[in-house]
């Protein structure tokens, strides 16, 4: 194949998968806000994860608001927030359990939510999606 045609075809497929990151993005976001909302996580975070579930009033230190990035203490990438979700949060009084029992996959997609409403409240960033 000549070398002008593989860089034709390169092109090409390369375009392709760009143009899915917006769908794949919005459905990972999707599947991770079910997953948060099926693992209780909303219980304290609340749905929005403002830090205001049913239970946020009874827990000293309050929970995590996510729209603050300064209030990730291991890192606000879904890596780490996945690590965390992993092994859970008892330093500093944390009292966040470990999700052990879910995938890697699904701790990284609950983290991809996290970010979510992080970014979705940012200033100029539209409202928080109330799904």
């Amino acid at each position: 194949m000549p070398v002008r045609a593989v860089l034709v075809l390169m092109a090409v497929l390369a375009a392709a998968c760009q143009d899915n990151r917006p769908q794949q993005l919005s459905e990972e976001i999707d599947r991770g806000r079910r997953l948060y909302a099926a693992n209780g996580c909303g219980t304290c975070h609340g749905m929005q994860g403002r830090g205001d579930g049913p239970v946020a009033a009874t827990l000293n230190p309050p929970p995590r608001d996510f729209r603050d990035a300064e209030a990730f203490k291991n890192g606000t990438d879904p890596s780490s927030i996945a690590n965390t979700l992993a092994t859970g949060l008892t330093r500093d009084g944390g009292q966040m359990q470990s999700y052990f029992h879910l995938s890697d996959r699904e701790r990284y997609l609950i983290a991809r939510y996290v970010i979510s409403l992080r970014e979705s409240s940012s200033p100029g960033a539209g409202h928080v999606p109330t799904h």
